[in-house]
């Protein structure tokens, strides 16, 4: 991934094993530093205190559902996707995913594309203890629009059905009011003089989709409440180059389904200089720790220096709403604040006490073969102790790495790869993950 300012998984049935091997790059023995990866003062918790941040209006919200036709996650999954991926395609080779990974290949115009590019990844093992929602067993991808020609798009979030391979986009929208009293809305993050988000970090809790918003905190969506505008009376997936409500008629770019934003988290103060200990944090990546009590994992990215992870306890998805756990006025507290055992890290997850973390590997720490222009990734596998994380080992994956998510059931740590022609959804099983 390119540097940031701020801050992925699919189910193999039948998935065929792509043959690559690791791409050749010096990957130098760390044997010798694990106990140097230690890190003995923990950052302060205190920046990272959440409180509720803006959230849509009710009316607006309300307006959606009374316009609109609402759909679940097992309705949008069942009506099949618009689009055909595949199991084992080429992207994994083009992508120089390790061998042996179960691979999912978007088709041709998302895996060229250079408008959009994946970042979060999250899995129904997030989702749901029993790893099932319904009948189905669905992977979600998020999308930032990069291009910054107008319209800007912002953010998308594709939801794989893994039982046929067929994939949707869902745009993600901020509702609102217009002049006229009208239910309309925009792309995220695009109010006023924004120009969208990142969604680089993506979790999926029960009812609740949590997508990073590295510069503002954490932004919240309703697994509940998204709307089909191909079968809404007043919708229409036509005119590609509208987004709300045009004269009687609602648009979403030419997407048949939107999403609309339902609350969000920010930091409670604002002490500044992220990246330090005792900074405001950026929320670049997320998972979900499943290991005890279930948390919200968020880390951040940070170059040339190590970021901090920070986990928050969550209202349990399966008998609760899969919101933070609040106090008496409103305020999220992380459970823990370490700082990790490398910079450049683009997403992090945990299952059994252990830890894998995603990164690019800087060019100060990378002799290029001659000819290569991408970053290689890494995977890093760390445990953790009183004393911070203690490295216990890498190994090469991808050009481009990005957000993690674990399907614990299956044994997989899941990524997707950013780059256009270099794209992939793919999975390593743990137990390759070794030293």
């Amino acid at each position: 991934m390119t540097p940031r300012r701020l801050l992925a998984l699919a189910l193999p049935l039948g998935v065929v094993a792509v043959g690559t091997p690791a791409f050749a790059y010096f990957v130098p023995d760390y044997s010798q530093r694990v106990a140097a990866t230690a890190v003995a003062a923990a950052p302060a918790k205190s920046p990272y205190l959440l409180t509720a941040g803006k959230r849509p209006a009710a009316n607006a919200l309300g307006g959606m559902a009374g316009n609109l036709k609402t759909v679940g996650v097992q309705t949008l999954l069942e009506r099949q996707g618009d689009r055909k991926g595949e199991w084992g395609g080429d992207c994994g080779r083009a992508a120089r995913v390790p061998a042996g990974a179960k691979v999912f290949c978007f088709d041709s115009r998302d895996t060229g594309t250079e408008e959009w590019y994946p970042h979060g990844v999250t899995t129904v093992s997030d989702a749901q203890a029993d790893e099932k929602w319904g009948a189905s067993r669905p992977l979600l991808v998020s999308w930032n629009d990069r291009d910054e020609k107008a319209p800007h798009k912002s953010a998308r979030v594709t939801f794989i059905n893994t039982e046929n391979n067929t994939y949707r986009h869902v745009l993600l929208v901020w509702p609102y009011q217009n002049a006229k009293g009208r239910t309309t809305y925009e792309p995220v993050g695009t109010q006023g003089s924004g120009t969208g988000i990142q969604a680089g970090g993506l979790a999926w809790y029960g009812n609740r989709l949590y997508v990073a918003d590295a510069g503002t905190g954490l932004r919240v969506f309703d697994m509940r409440q998204i709307f089909d505008l191909g079968k809404s009376r007043n919708g229409s997936t036509g005119k590609p180059g509208r987004v709300g409500l045009h004269g009687k008629t609602y648009h979403g770019y030419g997407y048949r389904y939107v999403m609309p934003q339902v609350a969000s988290y920010v930091p409670a103060r604002d002490p500044g200089g992220s990246c330090t200990g005792d900074g405001t944090p950026h929320h670049s990546w997320l998972s979900i720790n499943r290991t005890g009590k279930d948390k919200l994992v968020t880390g951040e990215w940070c170059r040339n220096t190590q970021g901090r992870v920070a986990q928050f306890p969550l209202v349990s998805g399966e008998s609760g709403t899969g919101d933070l756990v609040t106090d008496s006025e409103g305020r999220a507290a992380p459970t823990s604040v370490a700082r990790l055992p490398v910079s450049y890290v683009q997403g992090g997850s945990t299952a059994d006490g252990t830890w894998w973390f995603t990164r690019n590997v800087p060019a100060s720490e990378r002799p290029f073969p001659p000819g290569q222009n991408k970053n290689p990734g890494e995977l890093v596998r760390a445990q953790w102790s009183e004393t911070g994380f203690e490295e216990v080992g890498r190994q090469a994956v991808s050009f481009g790495p990005e957000d993690l998510s674990c399907w614990r059931g299956r044994n997989q740590v899941w990524t997707v790869a950013e780059h256009p022609g270099q794209r992939a959804v793919y999975a390593v099983d743990k137990s390759r993950l070794t030293p």
